[in-house]
């Protein structure tokens, strides 16, 4: 690494600041300063061992020396966290297949903790590559440097430290790995397998899609010698979802999807005819009998930890499902009405597109007023004051914007949490709504579906949702309380569903946990009949 990447302007007893660029703070998680290019971590030791790292060249040992003690020990595991740690450390592979907010995070960094080995990369989606920075630095008081946003020759440095250096843990985004994985590959062959080192893929559920590039770039890990995979929803769609996690940590035992299917489930198998030829489909379905099901489960509980929330978290408030019923605008209608007609011209998904658009803000296709949805949660949200409230939405310019404007003029307070917030934003917002001086977030179903902790909220709205049943549940699981010193009060679920619309559909096939997509592409009049 250059020596000038970070430049060390000032160090005092309460934070050292220095001078670098945007993605160099972010890798270290640093704060900003007020002035230009500025940025400053707290005076600690971890904070000092981080940047020397980066400014070999630099003496911390008196800003070390000039800091107070601080005894702060890392938090402890809970019985139940102890026994998975247990169990799962005598094995080098491991599933922790346990249920949203049961506290994966710690029990996968105690494991590694506890195995003989020192550097641990972490692939996860780059909404939690924070998190698991302040997460490695809190259980095991350890730098963590997120490096996706850094310049190639940055990060290819960084993989060949991790292959050729003690004590080194680095984050990184899977889109970004999915790039980076041939050279990552060369540098591998290049420093040979002896150095011993972990991989954490989380929210692993994403290799369902084994084939997929994002997959095939994990699976160039599959000599790591020490792996793990972590996701509340390892099975997505169908049982057999497993077998992309199950590639990644043991490859040569399940080295073959079809192989895999044949053993333990029914195999479907069709012809369809265009012209002269022939083409023979394959369609994997349920479990073939009882015995394979069984066999199934036997193996993986060998290999993994599945622990549910109601069983290790006995202090969860119920929640309750409520749908609420909307009429469309006649206008609306109108235009609703024209694109289901002719649906037929145009491709599925781009029908299914526009149809979705005209459920939540009908004004991007130029109608006018502001929609069914936005106007009745303005006069919710009116009647509501006080309530701590979560709106989720897959849409952010074409939902998420125009209702936080609509709210903002009849004064009523928001905070956005969507692609394009960055994270110092994202963190305040957040920090706001915890504490109380905010009660209503706007927020992406990606963006903010996954690893915050928003459990204030007693009141999550879903003006509509995700393709993926597991996107849905990571962000309904954002406001169960993860302590029994929160309050138990009953939590409240709100789907807004456009009457006679996709709204409907959507949610039946997502309450049957089939696949949107797929049924949109072999079966479009479903949706548009």
């Amino acid at each position: 690494m250059k020596k000038t990447e970070v430049e060390i302007v000032e160090t005092n007893s309460q934070k050292i600041i220095f001078k670098t660029t945007y993605s160099w703070a972010f890798c270290l998680g640093a704060n900003q300063e007020s002035k230009l290019k500025h940025y400053s971590l707290p005076a600690n030791p971890l904070n000092s061992q981080k940047l020397q790292k980066i400014v070999s060249n630099y003496d911390f040992s008196a800003t070390i020396n000039s800091v107070p003690t601080n005894d702060t020990q890392s938090p402890s595991l809970r019985d139940y966290q102890l026994a998975d740690v247990k169990f799962l450390s005598r094995l080098k592979s491991v599933a922790i297949f346990s249920e949203m907010r049961t506290g994966k995070t710690p029990i996968a960094l105690k494991v590694f903790q506890q195995w003989p080995v020192n550097n641990l990369l972490i692939i996860t989606p780059s909404v939690l590559q924070q998190q698991w920075q302040k997460s490695v630095e809190e259980w095991l008081r350890k730098p963590a440097y997120i490096i996706t946003y850094l310049d190639k020759k940055s990060r290819y440095d960084f993989y060949q430290k991790l292959l050729s250096e003690p004590e080194l843990i680095i984050t990184v985004s899977k889109d970004t790995f999915k790039i980076d994985s041939p050279r990552f590959k060369k540098i591998k062959k290049k420093w040979g397998t002896n150095h011993s080192y972990c991989v954490i893929v989380d929210e692993a559920h994403f290799l369902r899609n084994h084939q997929s590039q994002q997959s095939k770039s994990i699976y160039t890990l599959k000599d790591a010698p020490y792996k793990m995979a972590l996701t509340g929803t390892p099975v997505v769609n169908r049982s057999a979802d497993i077998f992309g996690i199950l590639k990644f940590l043991y490859p040569e035992t399940y080295s073959s999807y079809w192989r895999f299917a044949e053993q333990y489930f029914y195999i479907y198998k069709s012809e369809i005819r265009k012209g002269k030829k022939v083409y023979k489909i394959f369609r994997v379905q349920d479990f073939k009998n009882e015995q394979a099901r069984r066999e199934l489960q036997e193996k993986i509980s060998q290999l993994s930890v599945n622990r549910r929330q109601k069983e290790v978290l006995p202090w969860l408030p119920p929640v309750i499902y409520q749908k609420e019923y909307l009429l469309m605008e006649e206008k609306q209608q109108l235009v609703y009405s024209q694109w289901r007609e002719k649906w037929k011209d145009y491709q599925p998904l781009e029908v299914l597109a526009n149809l979705k658009t005209l459920t939540l803000y009908p004004p991007a296709l130029g109608l006018p007023g502001s929609g069914s949805k936005i106007n009745y949660l303005v006069d919710f949200l009116k009647e509501r004051k006080g309530q701590n409230i979560i709106i989720f939405s897959t849409r952010s310019e074409t939902f998420l914007e125009p209702l936080a404007t609509a709210l903002a003029e009849k004064k009523i307070t928001t905070g956005l949490i969507i692609g394009k917030t960055n994270f110092q934003e994202r963190e305040e917002n957040i920090n706001k709504f915890q504490n109380g001086t905010l009660d209503i977030l706007l927020c992406n179903i990606q963006s903010a579906g996954m690893g915050l902790n928003l459990s204030r909220a007693e009141t999550i709205i879903f003006a509509d949702r995700s393709y993926s049943p597991a996107d849905n549940e990571q962000a309904e699981a954002r406001f169960l309380p993860t302590t029994n010193s929160e309050p138990g009060r009953v939590r409240l679920v709100i789907d807004l569903i456009c009457q006679g619309t996709i709204d409907e559909k959507i949610l039946q096939l997502l309450k049957r946990k089939e696949d949107i997509i797929k049924v949109l592409n072999s079966n479009p009049g479903y949706f548009f009949s």
